[in-house]
């Protein structure tokens, strides 16, 4: 079992977090989590997929190892800006 990378990008000027896991070139897979929660919540599943995909994790904005959005909104409509920036950052269509 291979220990996952942490990566960081920007989205709307802030600093995001991501936990990588599998080759790079694999069909990325990306797992967000809910509220109150964290990237890592997804070590099992992540590990479990690693041998087909490139499984991306990612720290919403104010959770875990990315910075909270002083003065800014939560919404879903944020964390979907962030998600496409994300996306961006893999480089290809996600599943």
């Amino acid at each position: 079992m291979t220990e996952p990378t942490q990566h960081f990008y920007q989205s709307q000027r802030l600093r995001l977090s991501y936990w990588a896991w599998g080759a790079a070139d694999a069909p990325p897979l990306i797992l967000m989590h809910g509220g109150r929660d964290h990237a890592r919540s997804w070590d099992r599943i992540a590990e479990a997929f690693q041998d087909e995909y490139h499984v991306v994790a990612c720290d919403l904005r104010g959770h875990g190892d990315s910075e909270w959005a002083t003065g800014s909104l939560y919404g879903i409509t944020e964390h979907m800006l962030d998600l496409v920036a994300l996306l961006e950052v893999v480089g290809r269509p996600a599943r």
